[in-house]
């Protein structure tokens, strides 16, 4: 009797949280900003299960340059689309990131090793994300056990790949987590300030939640590159 009440208990609760994500998701997030793309012209898009159906050739007819795909999150969670995601992005030669969502009551180096088995064999041309947010993380954990987390992750990957870490975060998040621990790290920054209100340059500059594009079945994020075009086919090539 006691565990059926548990479990019903349990059921109710991840019901009740699904419930105000979804709400947040519909009357809560910022539509975002529009930016000077003269002095930003790289543009392209993030996209995971909650874009629904993509058309990655309309995605490229209209002139993104590049697309960062959700892959993992926590310990064993791998988003739905990813699979179909990569391979279509591929079969349309649009450049290509992806991104872990890091749980901050979860083990740094197992979710490196689930991000690590989820994109073993595929190619990427941009640099690998770890997403940092208070945002989705429940409960409460000390930040200095966070900040190691994050630190054995980073290392976990970059030992295993040889590949430098790119770090997603917000404003608050950047003061929190990362401004003073991972100053080395490449920083792709959501920000509905113009400019974004953090100490050093960012790499990638999240700029909107709601963008509407032809092929998209739902919102894909926004976002640009901080160079022009020559820098863009530098960045590439590293």
């Amino acid at each position: 009797m006691k565990k059926g009440c548990l479990i019903i208990t349990v059921i109710t609760l991840v019901a009740f949280a699904i419930g105000i994500v979804l709400v947040y998701r519909v009357f809560f997030i910022p539509s975002g900003i529009e930016i000077d793309k003269t002095k930003y012209p790289i543009t392209g898009i993030d996209i995971s299960k909650h874009t629904g159906k993509i058309d990655f050739k309309k995605v490229k007819s209209q002139s993104f340059d590049f697309v960062f795909l959700k892959a993992t999150e926590g310990e064993n969670y791998i988003d739905e689309k990813f699979e179909n995601n990569y391979l279509e992005a591929k079969l349309n030669a649009i450049p290509l990131g992806a991104y872990h969502f890091f749980r901050f009551n979860k083990s740094g180096k197992v979710q490196a090793d689930h991000f690590l088995s989820s994109v073993r064999g595929k190619s990427f041309d941009l640099p690998y994300v770890l997403d940092i947010e208070k945002w989705g993380n429940l409960g409460q954990t000390e930040k200095v056990v966070v900040i190691k987390e994050i630190s054995i992750f980073i290392k976990e990957l970059e030992q295993n790949t040889s590949k430098s870490v790119m770090i997603y975060t917000n404003e608050s998040g950047f003061k929190e987590y990362i401004s003073g621990y991972f100053d080395d790290k490449k920083i792709w920054i959501c920000s509905f300030n113009d400019p974004p209100n953090i100490r050093i340059n960012w790499t990638f500059w999240q700029h909107s939640h709601k963008g509407r594009i032809e092929g998209a079945e739902g919102y894909v994020d926004i976002n640009t590159f901080n160079g022009d075009k020559n820098e863009w086919e530098k960045f590439l090539k590293k």
